[in-house]
């Protein structure tokens, strides 16, 4: 008898020859109903998450951390940049009318002057906006600022995804689930925003602020809402692509996008400055004033100090350092003294010599430069050499000359200058040097060709002076024979000599004639017999006892 097969026998052969059945109907319901699947799964997927928190929170927590943390740590990461750049940037504008204001208002509304600072954000200034493919790299759609054109935005497009993708898979070798979030270039970035299937590129110009950020995100948020079955499904084929609203949605956040709103009517910080500023130039203007009277008194005082100034009625104006001086003198000298008192005065940096010069015979300026002209030409001779100082009234002379006529002719021209003048002189006489050596051969005494050569040079020397000076003729000998013998060529050379200077040279003076039975002083006879035979000229001042 067969045996009956039991209950659990029958449910596993049904199970097993419906579920193929079940099994295909349920993929093609799945299929052509997918909308109304999701529908009624929507509600039950909530309350399931909500189910597994609450009994395996630790499972859920490490399947999710890699995405929330990335999010997480990104979002805080830009929110503390934006935090301190809008920091630095109101603590840089710490004098500006704004930053007043914002204190003020900390005050009324007894909120911490921080607490406001960090509400003050503004939006960067966008360029331009991509929104990009994941999978193919190709622009979705794009939008631009028309003063910023980007072009070629498919090869930047191409460019930034290869980045990113080598950036990203770089990161995820190394455990980390990161994504690449800005290019910076220049001062200038690109920030990324990444969905599913596709990443928002936007290209800002300067600083991106935390409204930017949101804004961006915001952006994304839409798109991925209401078009991310599309950019999902999307096989690369543009044409059949609708990208005109994804479009409107750039472009609105291109359109919205500004300076920042702390850069706007910022007042120049040294308006406030402007109370401290009318306080220094106010001191300023006193220590001037103060100076300039101290620089008055001083000057006036030395004018009054000065001997010869002492009875004219001179007034300093002073105007910052330069000093303009005002009255009347009787001499050129007196006006020149006054500047020259003045101008030497610590703080003086100019001198106006408005001085009025009423004319006098007394000039002293007039006389001392009279002089100094005189002298000028007198020195132009070899024989005077003179020097002057004049002190009104009195003047100086000292230096020299060659004999008494061209003192008494000097003496004589100062004199036409001013008869008032008192003129003291220290004028001595120093005739030119004559000293002429006549070489005579032995036991001869005509004079040799050299012997007359000296001749002629003293004759133009002593006609250069004088004949109240009186010259000397001194013979030496050779020692060579009797004295008696060397008397008598002694007595013929000078007798030579002299002839010569008179009826040759023509010169009056008196002569003085000496003999010497010995050599000149150093000279030995015995060695060099030819210098010991001479005649040696030169001055002679006292009277003469002997004149040829």
């Amino acid at each position: 008898m067969k045996k009956e097969p039991t209950t659990a026998q029958q449910e596993s052969a049904l199970e097993d020859a419906l579920s193929p059945i079940v099994n295909k109907l349920i993929d093609k319901n799945y299929e052509n109903s997918q909308d109304k699947i999701v529908t009624q799964m929507a509600p039950l997927m909530g309350k399931a998450i909500r189910e597994q928190i609450k009994s395996q929170k630790d499972d859920v927590v490490d399947a999710l951390y890699p995405v929330i943390g990335n999010m997480i740590s990104r979002y805080v990461t830009k929110s503390l940049e934006d935090m301190l750049h809008a920091i630095n940037t109101q603590i840089q504008n710490g004098l500006s009318f704004k930053t007043l204001k914002r204190k003020i208002t900390a005050k009324i509304q007894g909120v911490s002057e921080t607490e406001l600072l960090l509400k003050e954000n503004a939006s960067a200034n966008i360029r331009a906006l991509l929104l990009i493919h994941k999978e193919t790299g190709i622009v979705l759609a794009h939008s631009e600022n028309p003063s910023y054109p980007v072009s070629e935005p498919e090869m930047l497009a191409s460019m930034m995804s290869a980045i990113r993708s080598f950036i990203n898979d770089w990161v995820h070798q190394n455990g980390s689930d990161k994504e690449l979030g800005e290019i910076e270039y220049g001062g200038n970035k690109i920030i990324l925003e990444a969905s599913g299937y596709s990443y928002l590129a936007v290209i800002v110009e300067g600083a991106a602020y935390k409204t930017t950020y949101d804004k961006i995100r915001t952006t994304m948020e839409h798109i991925v809402l209401h078009h991310g079955e599309s950019i999902r499904n999307f096989q690369g084929d543009l044409s059949s692509f609708g990208n005109l609203e994804i479009y409107k949605e750039i472009s609105l956040l291109l359109n919205n996008s500004n300076t920042p709103k702390n850069q706007k009517k910022k007042l120049h910080p040294l308006l406030f400055l402007f109370p401290l500023i009318l306080l220094l130039l106010g001191g300023y203007a006193y220590y001037k004033h103060y100076l300039n009277t101290v620089l008055s008194t001083n000057v006036n005082s030395k004018l009054y100090a000065t001997p010869q100034l002492t009875l004219y009625r001179l007034n300093a104006i002073n105007n910052d350092g330069i000093i303009t001086l005002r009255g009347e003198v009787p001499f050129v000298y007196y006006k020149q003294l006054a500047q020259n008192v003045v101008q030497n005065i610590e703080g003086v940096h100019l001198v106006k010599n408005e001085i009025v010069v009423v004319k006098s015979l007394n000039d002293p300026f007039q006389i001392s430069s009279d002089v100094s002209y005189l002298l000028n030409g007198l020195n132009q001779d070899d024989g005077i050499n003179l020097r002057y100082t004049y002190d009104y009234n009195k003047l100086f002379i000292e230096g020299s000359v060659w004999d008494e006529t061209r003192k008494r002719e000097v003496l004589k021209k100062l004199q036409t200058i001013n008869a008032n003048v008192n003129i003291n002189e220290n004028i001595q006489i120093l005739p030119p040097l004559l000293d002429a050596t006549l070489y005579f051969e032995k036991g001869l005494t005509s004079l040799t060709d050299e012997a007359r050569k000296t001749l002629v040079e003293a004759i133009t020397l002593l006609k250069r002076i004088d004949n109240n000076t009186s010259i000397c003729l001194t013979s030496y000998s050779d020692m060579i024979g009797s004295p008696e013998q060397n008397q008598k060529l002694s007595e013929q050379r000078l007798k030579n000599s002299a002839t010569y200077l008179k009826e040759i040279g023509a010169i009056s003076k008196k002569m003085v004639f000496e003999s010497s039975p010995t050599p000149p002083a150093g000279i030995d006879y015995k060695e060099e017999p030819q210098k010991a035979r001479c005649i040696k000229i030169t001055y002679k001042q006292e009277k003469p006892d002997d004149k040829l």
